[in-house]
């Protein structure tokens, strides 16, 4: 049984730049707050689907080891991801505290 692996939102394909320049939406729509949480929920699915592959494992209810290190791969691609946009988040914060006024 073969998966299909989902591919990421590109971040080019979000209209960054009209939400941007429409000082008139709320903080709920940035761009940058609803790439995040696509991040964190891409990330708590693929963690989910890593422990319920592991339950069947252990419980018998599936033989299919090589789907389970598929998914844990994935999970650990989704938190790779995470970190780096956290990373950058941080980066750039930090930048912003370094500009003298």
């Amino acid at each position: 049984m073969a998966q299909t692996i989902n591919a990421i939102n590109q971040i080019s394909k979000l209209n960054i730049t009209n939400k941007i320049s429409d000082k008139s939406e709320s903080f709920d729509s940035l761009p940058f707050k609803s790439i995040f949480e696509n991040a964190v929920n891409e990330y708590v699915q693929a963690e989910n689907k890593v422990d319920e592959d592991i339950y069947k494992l252990a419980t018998g209810e599936s033989d299919d080891v090589h789907n389970l290190m598929i998914n844990a791969q994935k999970s650990e691609l989704s938190l790779d991801l995470l970190l780096q946009l956290r990373n950058k988040a941080l980066d750039a914060y930090n930048e912003i505290l370094r500009i003298n006024v």
